[in-house]
């Protein structure tokens, strides 16, 4: 019988150090030396005194933009996975929450981040009083709400979706709640969950620009944070072109270290999460994780924190606790219908006080009636915001808003009901920038809405420019859908072309569509196009990222043993795409399209209004009215345009992504 015997070197004890520490020390230390620097910045002194804040288009400062950038992507995307962990998990284990939570969260995702920095500066600005992180915090809660949702629905979808085995093994085991979540739940969701994580934070890149440049109640020019979406909001507005290349530069730049240095890493440790019984041969390779495994002093210092993981994982045990039964027993049905119906009711009764206290806000007082007649619209006569001719209007003794905001109401209560006009606000009615109607003193006798206020009169028109976004949104999602879903399973496929095309991929998804708005708008305004059509595909040059990432996930997460069962039935052509693909694929190209859709509609407020220095293109849709409504501070008619595209949406979303969801659960799991 032969022994064998553990090699010399394998017996040979080994140094707590090692070469390679030298370089993962160094550069863990480098790393926080960074992250202080951009949390210096980010910490100064910011007050109703103090400066505007800009940015120079000197690209000599674009490598402390792009930290002061890749700072704020970071938090946000802790933001969201904290958020993820706990909204999915309660909304896939408690029945009753799900009725609630994932229609909200579909009508969240759609909403535009603009609104969501119109409704929150002010808010961040009073809570971080004096300190520039109040803005700061603004444009991380912005890309936080621009990559969250994607994350949250491919989690949720992953836990609807666990194996039945493995939840019976569970079972079995008699793990306790914490215990399942993280031995369990978090394993099986973790190779979809952190391809999504890359699309999230790729999809992010689009909205930089809107994140970074903010407007703030009480001055008269944009605040420009430090960053590089600000910086190519400037070369925007100024129409520098070498400057936009400068920024298409240090954005491939960026792209490609926190691939290498991050996201590669975390999907090649990933691998050992997919749901398999036998193991590919082509596996995804990182050299920093390589790197990492090697230098033993830095692997000792981060499992300094094991005991107390230890600790807390003893004492959420079961111990002499019984376990809990997969299906409850049918003694508990009776009461769980009357539980329902105590819900539902809570619900509707909950839904019907929102609804009161949201149309109060949208309508004022009256709910849009005044004696029993229907308040009519009452028009903002500075059309653009212009704070010379707001300036002019206080001159003639109409006071503006703290947005330049000139309300129809105002002059009609200052001009006795339009009849007595002076010289110069007759002058000042004719110029460009302002709206007045023809006949004053006519539709100063119509019962007009309180200012700022919304009318029942306009309602009808923003819905009808909600279907124009929608018909848009529809075609367009489906235009790439048949254009990625072939490419992505084809790189799924493939491990070695997945390691090539992840970082092409996530620069593609992070290339930030406003650096091809100049081309846009100058073709269009050269071939004399219709801005109606071509503007549309901009909405989903951030979008159709989703599908693609989803698609490379659900395929790379394809079990080798069912591949190797396909090639042994010799499947090929339809019939492979079928049997194996199309079904393993499927939740995670829901969640793609959900998110893509959702992306798709919260891109449409820069899509739909396009600007390259003094050429700006408007198309008609829900986008361009929250745009044109967007005057610095949260106001009802943005509320209104943010409440009907999430109507939309969530209608969108029940009638055709949620059957889909349905049918993914039911059908197409791992079980």
């Amino acid at each position: 019988m032969r022994r064998v015997f553990p090699s010399p070197e394998a017996l040979r004890p080994r140094a707590p150090f090692s070469r390679w520490d030298l370089v993962v020390i160094p550069g863990v230390l480098v790393l926080l030396a960074l992250f202080t620097l951009a949390l210096q910045g980010a910490t100064e002194p910011f007050g109703p005194t103090s400066p505007n804040l800009t940015v120079s288009l000197d690209p000599a400062h674009l490598p402390y933009y792009g930290l002061r950038t890749l700072l704020r992507m970071l938090a946000a995307l802790l933001l969201s996975l904290v958020f993820t962990f706990v909204y999915a998990t309660v909304a896939a284990k408690v029945p009753r929450t799900e009725r609630v939570l994932i229609p909200i969260l579909d009508f969240l995702q759609s909403l535009p981040i603009l609104g969501f920095l119109t409704a929150t500066t002010s808010i961040f600005l009073g809570l971080f009083r004096g300190n520039l992180f109040g803005l700061e915090a603004a444009s991380i809660f912005a890309i936080f709400t621009s990559q969250v949702w994607n994350m949250t629905f491919s989690f949720y979808a992953s836990l609807r979706t666990v194996p039945k085995e493995l939840q019976e093994a569970a079972a079995m085991l008699r793990l306790s709640p914490w215990q399942r979540f993280w031995k369990l739940e978090v394993p099986f969701a973790l190779p979809h969950l952190v391809w999504n994580a890359m699309m999230s934070v790729s999809g992010g890149w689009f909205f930089v620009v809107a994140s970074e440049a903010i407007n703030v109640v009480g001055r008269d020019q944009t605040q420009y944070l430090p960053g590089v979406g600000s910086y190519i909001a400037l070369a925007i507005q100024q129409a520098n072109t070498h400057a936009m290349l400068y920024a298409g530069v240090t954005l491939f730049l960026l792209v490609l270290l926190y691939d290498q240095l991050f996201f590669r890493p975390i999907v090649a440790w990933a691998e050992k999460f997919k749901f398999e019984q036998s193991e590919s041969s082509d596996t995804a390779q990182s050299w920093v994780l390589t790197l990492l495994k090697r230098a033993r002093l830095s692997q000792r210092i981060a499992r300094l924190p094991q005991p107390l993981w230890e600790w807390l994982w003893l004492k959420s045990a079961r111990r002499n606790r019984p376990g809990e039964a997969l299906e409850p027993p049918p003694q508990q049905r009776g009461r769980a219908r009357l539980a329902d119906l105590a819900f539902n009711l809570g619900v509707a009764l909950g839904s019907l006080g929102l609804l009161g206290v949201l149309l109060g806000y949208l309508f004022g007082p009256g709910l849009g009636f005044q004696g029993g007649r229907t308040l009519q619209p009452n028009p903002n006569l500075n059309l653009e915001l212009s704070p010379e001719i707001a300036q002019r209007f206080a001159a003639v003794g109409i006071r503006p808003g703290a947005d330049e905001t000139v309300w129809l109401s105002q002059v009609c209560s200052a001009t006795q009901g339009g009849k007595q006009l002076s010289s110069r606000l007759k002058a000042l009615l004719r110029e460009p920038g302002v709206r007045a109607p023809a006949d004053l003193a006519d539709s100063c006798r119509r019962p007009l809405a309180p200012a700022g206020k919304v009318s029942w009169p306009e309602v009808p028109e923003v819905l009808k420019y909600g279907l124009f976004t929608a018909l848009r949104v529809s075609f367009f999602v489906l235009l790439v859908t048949l254009v990625w879903l072939p490419v992505g399973v084809y790189i799924g496929l493939r491990p070695r072309l997945t390691q090539w095309a992840q970082p092409l991929a996530q620069f593609g998804a992070a290339f930030p569509a406003n650096l091809l708005f100049p081309l846009f708008v100058v073709t269009i305004a050269h071939f004399r196009l219709n801005p109606e059509i071509w503007v549309s595909p901009l909405m989903v040059l951030g979008g159709q990222w989703y599908i693609l990432f989803n698609v490379i996930a659900g395929t790379v997460a394809i079990p080798n043993d069912l591949k190797e069962a396909a090639r042994m039935y010799r499947l090929r052509g339809w019939g492979l795409w079928r049997r194996l693909l199309l079904p393993a694929i499927f939740p995670a190209f829901v969640t793609g399209g959900i998110t893509a859709t959702g992306g798709s509609w919260n891109a449409s407020i820069v899509a739909e209004v396009v600007r390259w220095g003094n050429t700006t293109l408007v198309a008609t849709g829900l986008g361009a009215y929250i745009a044109r409504w967007s005057t610095g501070e949260f106001n009802p008619h943005v509320g209104l345009g943010m409440l009907v595209m999430g109507l939309l949406v969530l209608a969108y979303n029940r009638l055709i992504w949620r059957r889909l969801y349905q049918l993914a659960e039911e059908r197409y799991r791992l079980d």
